[in-house]
């Protein structure tokens, strides 16, 4: 497997870590930069973002997978993040693999899950240069996400503009008021409908961080513009652990082709 560790610094002087996947034979290969979820890591839970590195690349497709500041080895503290210092780290990310011989800078492309999602869909509602989108799991209530994902109590003391502690996959976590305070100007709908490249949007039925008739509602307000691709995936769950074949091959085949590749009779019908 062909890896490379790059070490890059966001503009508030922070150095970010990531990894790329270097696709199999000759390139330059077409590359998605993966955009991890809220208190995640480029590992992703269940080694997921690897996995799909490693099943990406098997079909011709470079990833770079890397960490927010304040996750995982890049420097920072999670107490600072904003939707807004993911989407410049993102910004700078996308800038630096550009610049690779080894990547086309033409079919460079951003796939983000949970929060990286809604990140990945701010990104390419400002870059003419992204190739295509692909959310995992987005949302587009944003103090609503938070809240499930930190817990009420937790969200409260935000609200009182204190950092809170959380738990988060049985780990502790702290956060900032900020994230709250910052993200009450983010309107998901004109985000979305500002994206004029490809997008792909996959969702669970069985999403409990996320409900399915949120994202229904946000793909509905932009179903009439053809370069958008919406997938639901029968019983998958917000990180979709148990339907990981679907997710990858629906990905893989729809940023290579242009159209969803797991034909299931489970899953149900998406609109293109």
């Amino acid at each position: 497997m062909n890896l490379e560790a790059l070490v890059f610094q966001n503009k508030r002087g922070q150095n970010l870590v990531g990894i790329m996947h270097h696709a199999q034979g000759e390139g330059p290969h077409p590359c998605l930069i993966v955009c991890h979820g809220f208190a995640g890591t480029k590992t992703g839970g269940s080694r997921r973002f690897i996995e799909f590195a490693q099943y990406a690349v098997e079909r011709g497709i470079s990833v770079f997978r890397f960490d927010f500041a304040g996750s995982g080895d890049s420097e920072g503290d999670l107490v600072d993040l904003t939707l807004d210092n993911e989407l410049e780290d993102l910004e700078v990310a996308f800038s630096t693999i550009q610049g690779m011989d080894k990547v086309d800078s033409e079919q460079l492309g951003i796939l983000g899950h949970c929060m990286g999602a809604v990140t990945a869909i701010r990104a390419a509602s400002r870059n003419k240069h992204v190739y295509k989108t692909i959310a995992w799991a987005p949302f587009s209530d944003i103090d609503g996400a938070i809240c499930r994902l930190i817990g009420e109590d937790a969200y409260s003391i935000l609200l009182e503009g204190e950092e809170a502690d959380f738990l988060y996959n049985n780990q502790l976590f702290q956060c900032g008021p900020s994230i709250v305070e910052t993200s009450k100007g983010i309107n998901m709908f004109k985000e979305i409908q500002q994206v004029n490249n490809p997008l792909l949007v996959i969702h669970g039925t069985e999403d409990a961080t996320v409900p399915l008739s949120e994202v229904d509602t946000l793909m509905n307000s932009v179903k009439e513009n053809p370069n958008y691709t919406y997938e639901v995936i029968e019983g998958a769950h917000h990180s979709f652990p148990y339907h990981k074949e679907e997710l990858f091959e629906i990905t893989t085949n729809w940023f290579i082709n242009n159209k969803g590749g797991f034909q299931n009779e489970n899953k149900r019908e998406s609109f293109v």
